[in-house]
């Protein structure tokens, strides 16, 4: 297996275990608040519409399966951005905004496409504002720690 390669497959690793955990449990926390604030009454009524719109349903699960993927994808990205000498906080910033816009896309077109929600430009509106937030966040806290061992992690193996 030729270095480039193997250090695709240690970027691509680095950031599905590193940020799967973490991810997923705060992707739960935003899903789950955003249910909980979108119909009041402490979410009782949120929760209750969650369990019975399908597509809702159908567009978290596509939104939490497609994070893995997203995770490996620019995982192997930063592997490639960091042999070409870039710096860590803009392959973080690369990182993190790819991933944020790759899974918030995602939940964005399900949406769309079922039809499950009245007004699409004020969801676009909503999903883009995620993903700038989120991205700028990201980039400064869990991207830039995972592209940190992934550059330690490529030192070290390579």
């Amino acid at each position: 297996m030729n270095r480039d390669r193997k250090a695709e497959i240690i970027g691509a690793k680095v950031a599905l275990y590193n940020g799967l955990a973490f991810g997923l449990g705060f992707l739960f926390i935003i899903s789950f608040s955003a249910i909980l604030l979108a119909n009041g009454l402490l979410g009782i009524i949120g929760v209750g519409a969650f369990l019975s719109y399908n597509y809702l349903i159908i567009s978290f699960i596509l939104l939490y399966l497609s994070f893995p993927f997203a995770l490996w994808v620019f995982g192997k990205s930063n592997s490639k951005n960091l042999i070409k000498g870039k710096s860590v906080i803009k392959v973080s910033a690369g990182f993190s905004f790819g991933v944020n816009l790759f899974i918030w896309l995602v939940f964005l077109v399900s949406q769309l496409a079922f039809g499950g929600f009245e007004y699409p430009l004020y969801l676009s509106v909503i999903i883009i504002g995620l993903i700038l937030v989120l991205g700028m966040l990201t980039t400064c806290s869990l991207g830039f720690y995972i592209v940190k061992m992934t550059k330690e992690k490529i030192k070290t193996s390579i």
